[in-house]
């Protein structure tokens, strides 16, 4: 990433505001999966202290009492902390002789979130692991909520001494004493309305205040189940992370429009921070379409590789067609995505019609093309599960036409043109058409 992308806040996560009046911001960084930082920013939105190092997927970051910050490094599979200074005094990679092996011989794996607790060990939320461990600084488990999550989310200990996480994947909320009994829940079971919630927190008042990620909302639970108050966005959102702040407003992570934003309780916006610009170009029409054209490190030029989600794997492999051209392709090994994307503008009412050539090879996942509309603050429209795309291709396959068509919605101004693969595999792409 150019120094001129320093500070820039691309992708959300963790947001707190801080003693001083500044808030500290975990960012994942941009759609190749570079420029992962934490930032520090004044009320008047000056960025006066960041610390990048090598992060990659930066979710959380915590403000320790001694000055240092304690920062969940997701995708390198860490946790650490450094000083103001941008010094690393804590890494998990140090544990078991320098291999980040816990004592009970696990790693882990996607850690998205990690407080320091009163008694000086580290609750961190393991997200792969479907688990949250609390460890100590020498990586020894003294707690853990194993096997009764998938996919959590921000687990925090609360002064009564339970638990409470989000359950991403089960899509509710839960409180679980020491001895992992379910002391209060929420959303659970077939009529859960949350959908992918990432974060909970238990108010002085006791109810509770969740970011419903997907449902573009965050609300503020009772504990009879009750909704005692709600913001609610009139775009696809993806808040992240929401704290109510001494003097009653919100602070909430909007990740789509790369932005966070303090909101009252009548749902007023009375601050906001967001310095991004695009980093990629968006073009009039698909560029480099047959894949002939190279940059300097032999990439597709135009073409982004987008790792943002491929949580550390993944890379982009070669073929050859019947004729004896080459085309790209993505070999992947894990959950998460990969992708080779570019963005086209578009315009509202038109129809698209996205086509390419896709072949597949021992592909124990899914490939396919993908239209992924966009507004003019570049913030997805939907949920991309949700975006239009073609039939998925797995196994072993043979060049095969892929296609997509869909109506351009309103608010949208652009497409992400993706070729897409997650599971364990290869697909190769070329002969890309697009038209609107």
């Amino acid at each position: 990433m150019s120094a001129s992308r320093e500070g820039v806040v691309e992708f959300p996560c963790d947001v707190e505001r801080l003693a001083s009046g500044n808030t500290l911001i975990a960012d994942a960084g941009d759609e190749a999966g570079a420029g992962s930082e934490v930032v520090e920013v004044t009320p008047a939105g000056e960025v006066v202290w960041r610390y990048g190092g090598d992060l990659r997927f930066a979710h959380a970051a915590k403000r320790l009492a001694s000055g240092n910050t304690l920062i969940a490094d997701t995708t390198n599979d860490r946790v650490i902390e450094v000083t103001p200074t941008g010094e690393i005094v804590f890494t998990s990679d140090d544990w078991t002789g320098g291999n980040g092996t816990l004592s009970d011989g696990s790693h882990l794996c996607y850690p998205n979130d990690a407080h320091e607790l009163e008694n000086g060990k580290l609750l961190i939320t393991d997200r792969n692991n479907d688990r949250a461990v609390e460890v100590s600084r020498e990586g020894k488990v003294a707690w853990q909520l194993a096997g009764r999550v998938e996919r959590p989310h921000n687990a925090d200990r609360l002064p009564n001494g339970n638990t409470i996480v989000c359950d991403s994947g089960g899509e509710y909320i839960r409180e679980f004493t020491p001895s992992l009994e379910i002391a209060w829940s929420y959303g659970d079971g077939e009529t859960s309305t949350l959908h992918w919630p990432r974060d909970a927190d238990r108010l002085a008042n006791g109810n509770t205040l969740i970011t419903d990620s997907k449902n573009r909302r965050v609300i503020e639970i009772t504990p009879a189940g009750e909704l005692a108050w709600e913001y609610a966005a009139d775009y696809f959102s993806n808040f992240y992370d929401a704290d109510r702040l001494p003097n009653g407003n919100t602070l909430i992570a909007s990740q789509q429009h790369q932005e966070v934003i303090e909101v009252t309780p009548t749902g007023e916006v009375v601050w906001r921070f967001r310095n991004y610009s695009r980093p990629y170009p968006i073009y009039e029409a698909v560029q480099n379409p047959h894949f002939e054209k190279a940059d300097a490190s032999g990439a597709p030029a135009q073409w982004v590789l987008g790792r943002r989600f491929s949580e550390g794997g993944g890379e982009l492999v070669w073929t050859e067609n019947a004729k004896g051209k080459k085309c790209p392709g993505l070999a992947y090994d894990r959950e998460g995505a990969l992708t080779l994307q570019q963005t086209v503008r578009v315009e509202p009412g038109a129809r698209l019609r996205l086509e390419a050539l896709i072949k597949t090879d021992a592909l124990d996942g899914i490939a396919f093309v993908q239209a992924a509309f966009i507004d003019e603050m570049n913030g997805l429209l939907c949920d991309v599960t949700k975006a239009p795309r073609s039939r998925p291709f797995m196994d072993s396959t043979d060049w095969t036409p892929a296609v997509v068509a869909a109506p351009v919605p309103e608010r949208a101004v652009a497409a992400e043109v993706r070729l897409f693969v997650t599971g364990k595999g290869r697909a190769f792409f070329d002969e890309v058409r697009f038209a609107v």
